[in-house]
């Protein structure tokens, strides 16, 4: 509330106190001073103009109170430490797979007749790990891995001849290697955490690691487009058809990797593993007599969240 009203009151009741000597002055009564002074008329009109009864908001000369402050709504930070040594892993990851690709399927065949080559094949994998800590350095661990890639080609050798010109000879081939089901152990040199006292275990910044495992891949190689007749009576004609092959095989992988610590639970992980393995083609593409080379290195990066 603004305190105008007890000026108003102190300036009617100056001009009451001054009329008289304004009146002698003049040669006037001082009855006929007193009515052009009004000085409660001054008031009345004045009060209720100047006189604020409820405060505004924002009010500078308001008389109202400040609210006190909010009280402070941080949450507490999340501690670098857990009460005992974590007991599982759970890591999700993504990067490449590079294909060995060796063997007469690719060198004899694939590279050699059509317009691929070993860098073609290189493919986006997923996947992830489940480990169970069996001690401080060594971690016994699950996997599920997803690859596969699809490139286009043409015959280096031969074109279709038309009225308007040669036309390049086009195909499609398709390579997928999983589900990879694999089981394996983590090695750590170092010690992954450090135990304070009998109940606090804080992680390590780093922790690098070896690995190595077991397991087994499905795979599966498709071909689909126009192909030539390169031998016999019919060579040199051109027809559409589509082959494939799936099948299963069993695998062993060794790698190496390393864990970065981002915060108490949460770890960034990156992993090269080499995954060794072969089968034998059959069917659509039993005509070759050597085994498909299914191996080759994964290179991935994810994140890990210790429990």
């Amino acid at each position: 509330m603004l305190r105008v009203a007890p000026i108003i009151t102190g300036i009617a009741a100056l001009c009451v106190l001054v009329s008289p000597a304004a009146a002698s002055a003049s040669e006037g009564s001082q009855a006929a001073s007193i009515p052009h002074i009004h000085a409660p008329a001054v008031f009345h009109i004045a009060a209720p103009t100047l006189h604020e009864t409820h405060p505004r908001h924002g009010d500078p000369w308001s008389s109202a109170e400040t609210a006190p402050p909010a009280a402070d709504q941080t949450r507490p930070a999340e501690p670098d430490f857990f009460f005992g040594r974590p007991h599982f892993t759970v890591t999700l990851r993504g990067g490449a797979f590079l294909p060995r690709a060796r063997g007469q399927f690719y060198e004899e065949y694939a590279f050699e007749r059509f317009t691929l080559d070993r860098g073609d094949l290189t493919s986006f994998t997923g996947g992830m790990d489940l480990g169970i800590w069996a001690g401080e350095r060594i971690e016994i661990f699950g996997s599920l891995d997803l690859a596969s890639v699809t490139r286009d080609s043409e015959y280096r050798d031969w074109e279709e001849i038309t009225d308007a010109g040669p036309l390049p000879i086009r195909q499609t081939t398709r390579l997928r290697t999983g589900p990879i089901l694999s089981l394996g152990a983590k090695v750590y040199p170092l010690p992954r955490g450090e135990q304070l006292g009998q109940f606090i275990w804080v992680p390590s910044n780093v922790a690098p690691y070896l690995s190595g495992g077991i397991g087994g891949m499905g795979y599966e190689v498709e071909q689909w487009g126009d192909w030539v007749v390169e031998v016999g009576e019919n060579m040199g004609d051109i027809f559409t058809d589509e082959f494939s092959h799936a099948d299963a095989t069993f695998i062993t992988f060794i790698g190496a990797g390393t864990d970065i610590s981002l915060r108490r639970s949460l770890s960034l992980n990156l992993d090269a593993r080499y995954i060794s393995g072969e089968d034998r083609l059959t069917g659509d593409f039993g005509e070759f007599d050597r085994p498909l080379d299914l191996s080759g290195l994964r290179l991935t990066a994810g994140l890990s969240y210790r429990l």
